[in-house]
């Protein structure tokens, strides 16, 4: 596994981790059920981007830009609301950052190589 599919991977766990949290501490099903679901929906995509890494990417992209919109205004709105909001917000932006720039890195590489 190269890089971004490793970073995929704790993401994906990382969420699933944080859902079940969630269900135990606060008895959130709603949580251990979205945590849960955007977490193998994460591990999913990983698989798939062993063999098809755009796919993987692409939709690891849209769960993290979906999980800012979810989370950023709720940490705005209350600043004090540092986990799970900020955490996610955060470990999202990582992972989007990282797969963009895994992107980029390799249409640069197939730029040089193909002349």
């Amino acid at each position: 596994m190269t890089g971004p599919k490793w970073v995929m991977l704790v993401f994906g766990l990382a969420l699933i981790a944080m859902g079940v949290e969630a269900a135990v501490v606060k008895g959130s099903v709603i949580s251990l059920v979205a945590a849960g679901g955007a977490g193998a929906l994460v591990l999913a995509m990983t698989a798939v981007a062993i063999k098809n890494p755009r796919v993987g990417y692409i939709v690891t992209l849209i769960v993290c830009l979906l999980l800012i919109g979810r989370f950023l205004p709720a940490y705005l709105r209350d600043s004090t609301n540092v986990y799970p909001a900020l955490v996610t917000v955060l470990m999202s932006l990582v992972v989007a950052v990282v797969l963009v720039a895994g992107h980029v890195m390799a249409m640069a590489k197939r730029r040089t190589e193909n002349g």
